[in-house]
């Protein structure tokens, strides 16, 4: 395999009630309105596509099966490494050939150091593994700085060959802790919500959603264990969701975000995406060194769960919004305690907000980009600049407070539950010309609190349906604990073809 592969989203309860102000509301939705009639017009793509729905109904073609070495999750992995069943260099050989095989039509690599991480493998071969995670093959996002291989951030045109010249924190704490990096997982255009050039390995005709797409991607075909991604929006949950991959947006900052493409500070995250939630769990217990990310499973009978069904439930996809239903009867018939819950006013506008925070953000950190290589860019997303530009700081100052007084009604209300589950997406992975909507997961990403993909279904196509589970703020071992029993209870479709 060649070293480089080419790359072929008053008081407490005052506040907590009030509603977004009406002026910055009426301010959003003319924004918005004006977005979407220029983006409906050029292919109805990014965040902007309000429904999942497509012409494309055929079953797609079975993608080829991997070897059971390269269909390890990571504990599994670990555990026959540990047994002596396995080596590192067979467990990165697996990896190493799946990628080969796959990246043709995937397109989930852009960078692969294939004899750096043979070499490292049989390093600990030769010299024993001393650490947990020693010989994990594991991929990185290319907008996250590596040292030793070019980060290119989704804009080869503008970043040619880029050579940071150090590692990313949370780089150099995987590989302190063993992980056998393999290379740089493709990301989306400008990485951005922008279609690029990774593909969904179920159907090389459906995107893999946004910016992660070659992390949610890779890990879900197969070709890697786990892979480092970041979110903004949703580019963490919604190629977990749209590849079928356990994905974990943290807490904000509980990963530091520091030599990572920067879209929005009140927003960035970084998370794994793995196959299983054993891996997110075992993953967060090492890097952060905190034993309250333990592997025990907990009684369902306990877990209390609220239902979110928000506006954009109306925009499912029908078979979507039935598996939905169906999955919450499943957990209800395993002893969960189920109910919906009715969220305050507050949380009506709380996608708009999350837009203008972002949207002010984008238009700071790729000022630069537009500046000097504008006819370098999309035009969707000098539109999306032009948007960001054109909110004040005292609007994003009144959308973060508005973000500040939901997260405590949040921890309030949650008192009454241990997790809240919404659905992923609004149905299966769209065509490639669009990367979906993120309708139920921008929330999350305003709000801070930690969600989690889980792949528990399959549409009548074949395609991944996620389900989403979202947690309190700082309480990232919790949610990771309950996550573990409603995977148990409805199944993880991660390991089918």
């Amino acid at each position: 395999m060649q070293e480089k592969s080419s790359s072929v989203e008053p008081g407490p309860i005052f506040w907590a009630t009030r509603k977004w102000p009406n002026s910055i509301s009426d301010v959003i939705r003319s924004r918005r309105q004006r977005m979407l009639s220029i983006h409906r017009s050029r292919l109805n793509i990014g965040r902007y596509s309000m429904t999942g729905t497509n012409s494309h109904s055929a079953s797609p073609k079975k993608r080829p099966p991997a070897s059971e070495i390269a269909g390890l999750t990571m504990s599994a992995g670990l555990a026959a490494l540990a047994e002596g069943s396995l080596t590192c260099e067979r467990w990165t050989e697996a990896c190493l050939e799946r990628i080969e095989q796959r990246n043709a039509d995937v397109k989930a690599w852009i960078h692969v150091a294939a004899d750096a991480a043979l070499a490292r493998a049989r390093n600990f071969d030769k010299h024993g593994r001393a650490r947990e995670l020693d010989g994990v093959p594991l991929g990185i996002k290319d907008t996250i700085d590596t040292a030793d291989m070019p980060t290119e951030r989704g804009d080869p045109e503008i970043f040619p060959n880029r050579r940071p010249g150090v590692d990313a924190p949370v780089v150099a704490q995987c590989r302190d802790l063993g992980m056998n990096i393999l290379g740089k997982n493709t990301v989306s255009l400008h990485a951005t919500v922008l279609p690029g050039p990774c593909r969904n390995p179920h159907d090389i005709e459906r995107t893999p959603s946004a910016s992660s797409a070659g992390s949610g991607a890779s890990v879900a075909d197969f070709q890697v264990p786990i892979s480092l991604g970041t979110q903004t929006a949703g580019s963490i949950i919604r190629p977990s969701a749209y590849n079928g991959a356990v994905g974990f947006k943290p807490t904000l900052d509980v990963i530091p975000y520091v030599g990572i493409r920067t879209y929005g500070r009140p927003l960035d995250v970084v998370g794994p995406i793995c196959r299983s939630v054993e891996d997110v769990t075992r993953f967060m217990n090492v890097y952060t060194g905190d034993p309250r990310f333990g592997t025990d499973i907990p009684d369902i009978a306990s877990l209390r769960v609220s239902v979110w069904r928000t506006k954009d439930v109306a925009s499912m996809e029908p078979e979507s919004r039935a598996i939905f239903e169906e999955n919450l009867e499943k957990l209800r018939s395993a002893g969960a305690k189920v109910s919906d819950i009715t969220m305050p006013e507050i949380f009506d506008d709380i996608g708009d907000v999350q837009d203008l925070v972002g949207d002010y953000d984008i238009a700071r950190h790729y000022a630069d980009i537009k500046k000097y290589h504008s006819h370098r860019i999309d035009q969707r997303l000098i539109d999306q600049i032009n948007t960001g530009e054109g909110y004040t700081s005292a609007q994003y100052a009144e959308a973060l407070d508005t973000a500040d007084r939901c997260r405590r009604e949040f921890v309030r209300l949650a008192d009454d539950f241990d997790v809240l589950v919404m659905p992923s997406t609004l149905g299966e992975a769209p065509l490639a010309t669009s990367t979906g909507s993120n309708a139920f997961i921008r929330i999350w990403s305003l709000l801070h609190n930690p969600a989690i993909n889980l792949p528990v279904s399959r549409s009548r196509s074949g395609l991944p349906i996620g389900l989403q589970v979202i947690g309190v703020v700082k309480e990232d071992p919790k949610l990771l604990y309950w996550a573990r029993a409603i995977e148990q209870a409805l199944g993880n479709t991660a390991h089918d073809l």
